[in-house]
């Protein structure tokens, strides 16, 4: 018999109860085997961790706010589910494939999050702002730099302020590997974030700061752009064989961010930690 003749497909209307189960499972399972592929993949850029700052964005209007990732990818399995009695497939195989696709279109138009660099603490010549015209006004002193034509006035400019960042991570049992075969892996990652001004910045990848490594320590100087007096600052900061760890600092301009973060041992793998952990930076 020729490939592609099927027996058994029921009319329509004769689906019952158990039929539109197996339906859903297959469909759930398409959209598991596309979160796992894109997961595994696609390391921090995975749509993911997005779609779990989305998530927590709309719940904050409810109230909640600790949604972790489990929880986003529990509720995109459920829109697997539910998605069969919306595209009918007749077949497990055609609800798998078409849970599969769904999921496939959604991850690809979903943005990655992955970061701006960190910054350096001089960068951009705090304090000093692009004049708008060649004529600046009299007394005023003008800045320009040998490489390049644009010139500066000095200016009370705060949003040009940066928070002074020396932070240093301890690891106890030390780094197992190299730290940039580590970042390259995804076995090392961290973010620094500003709630202020609701920005972040990949602690890995610079724009000017530093990262240095001394000892069992990672050593990271960084100049935080601040837009008012005070601020709170977060980091997460993930590593195999630690525990991921989040903590948060009250900057204030003018004074050096002296943070010290201590990283706890964990035989738990990586993967299923971050499925604990709220993502909302």
């Amino acid at each position: 018999m020729p490939y592609g003749v099927k027996h058994g497909v029921k009319a329509p209307g004769d689906f019952n109860l158990v039929d539109m189960l197996g339906l859903a499972l297959s469909g759930s399972a398409g959209i598991i085997a596309a979160l796992v592929t894109d997961y595994q993949q696609s390391g921090e850029a995975s749509a993911l961790f997005t779609i779990n700052q989305w998530v927590v964005q709309l719940g904050s209007m409810l109230g909640f706010t600790d949604i972790p990732l489990w929880m986003v990818v529990l509720g995109m399995t459920a829109v697997g589910a539910g998605s069969i009695f919306y595209f009918q497939p007749i077949t497990r195989q055609g609800a798998f494939a078409q849970g599969f696709g769904l999921l496939a279109v959604l991850m690809t138009a979903v943005p990655a999050d992955l970061a701006g660099g960190i910054e350096g603490i001089t960068d951009n010549l705090p304090g000093l702002e692009p004049a708008t015209t060649r004529e600046a006004s009299i007394g005023a002193r003008v800045y320009q730099a040998s490489y390049t034509t644009a010139q500066y006035v000095p200016v009370q400019n705060r949003e040009a302020s940066k928070y002074d960042v020396h932070l240093t991570i301890n690891f106890p049992e030390g780094l197992p590997n190299d730290v940039d075969t580590m970042i390259r892996r995804g076995t090392l990652r961290g973010r620094l974030h500003n709630e202020d001004i609701n920005q972040t910045w990949n602690l890995f990848r610079t724009a000017g700061g530093t990262v240095r490594r001394q000892g069992n320590s990672l050593v990271i100087h960084a100049g935080v752009p601040a837009r008012s007096e005070n601020a709170r600052l977060w980091v997460r900061v993930e590593a195999e064989g630690y525990a991921i760890n989040v903590q948060s600092y009250q900057a204030k301009l003018g004074e050096t961010v002296d943070w010290a973060v201590e990283m706890e041992p964990s035989n738990t793998p990586l993967f299923m930690q971050r499925l604990g952990k709220s993502y909302w930076f």
